[in-house]
C-alpha cells in the first residue's frame, strides 16, 4: 500500500463522526477532492469508483473505510450528473447522491450491515443510470 493511502485510511480511522440519536449525521470533510468538470470524467469516476467498491466483499473495517474514501470522489461524479442531467435521469442522479451519502456516512461509522444494505440499493441505481452511457 503506497504512503498516500496509508495516510488517508489512518486519517479515515481517527476521525469517525459519532452522532447523538437527536442529530442529524453529519459527514466528516477527510479530503479535498477536485470538481468534476466533464461528463468524460463523470462517467470514468462512476464507472471506476462503482467497480472499486463492487469487489468489497468482506466488508471488514478496512473496508468499510476503504469505501468510506472512495465515496468521496463517486460523490463529485453524481454531482455532475445532478448539475448536468435533467427529467427521469436527473431524478435518478438525485436519488443517487442520496444513497452515495449514506453510504459514505454508514462506512465512515463501520456500520457493516447497514453499508452492505446501501450498497445493493445503489448498484441496482448504479445499473440503471450507467445503462444510459
Amino acid at each position: 500500500m503506497n504512503r498516500l493511502a496509508v495516510l488517508i485510511l489512518s486519517l479515515a480511522f481517527s476521525f469517525p463522526v459519532m452522532a447523538s440519536d437527536d442529530s442529524k449525521e453529519e459527514p466528516v470533510q477527510h479530503l479535498k477532492i477536485e470538481e468534476v468538470t466533464s461528463l468524460e470524467d463523470a462517467k470514468r469516476i462512476f464507472a471506476e469508483t462503482t467497480a472499486e467498491m463492487r469487489g468489497k466483499q468482506k466488508l471488514d473495517v478496512t473496508e468499510l473505510q476503504q469505501i468510506h474514501v472512495i465515496t468521496y470522489s463517486l460523490e463529485k461524479s453524481v454531482a455532475y450528473f445532478v448539475e448536468n442531467t435533467e427529467g427521469e435521469r436527473h431524478e435518478l442522479a438525485e436519488e443517487i447522491a442520496e444513497v452515495v451519502e449514506e453510504i459514505h456516512l454508514s462506512s465512515e461509522n463501520n456500520r457493516e450491515e447497514e453499508t452492505k444494505a446501501l450498497l445493493n440499493k445503489y448498484f441496482d441505481m448504479a445499473d440503471r443510470f450507467a445503462a444510459g452511457f
